[in-house]
C-alpha cells in the first residue's frame, strides 16, 4: 500500500473526500516528523513505536572498488511493532 492508497481508504472509511483525509496524512506525517526530529518518541499504543537512534561514525567499504569510506555519524528511526499489530499480523498463523 503506497501513500495514495492509504488516503483513498481513510477517506472511504471516514466517509470524508480524499482532500481532507490527504490533509490529515500531511499533518500526521508533519507532527511526527517534528516529534522524532526533536528527539521524541512517538508511540501509537497497540500499533507501534517510533525511537529515533543515534548511529556513530563507521567505516564502509565501497562495493564496486573495495576502497574503505568513512560513513558520517546520523540519526535514524528505529520502529518496533506492538502487541496488537503483531496479532493481527498473525492470526491465520
Amino acid at each position: 500500500m503506497n501513500k495514495t492508497d492509504l488516503i483513498k481508504t481513510m477517506a472511504s472509511r471516514a466517509g470524508c473526500t480524499e482532500v481532507a483525509a490527504r490533509q490529515m496524512v500531511e499533518i500526521l506525517m508533519e507532527v511526527m516528523e517534528e516529534g522524532l526530529s526533536d528527539g521524541n518518541d512517538i508511540v501509537l499504543q497497540g500499533f507501534g513505536t517510533f525511537r529515533p537512534w543515534k548511529q556513530s561514525f563507521r567505516a564502509g567499504r565501497n562495493p564496486r572498488t573495495g576502497e574503505s569510506c568513512p560513513i558520517a555519524p546520523r540519526t535514524s528511526v528505529k520502529f518496533k511493532a506492538g502487541k496488537n499489530l503483531l496479532k493481527r499480523m498473525n492470526k491465520d498463523k
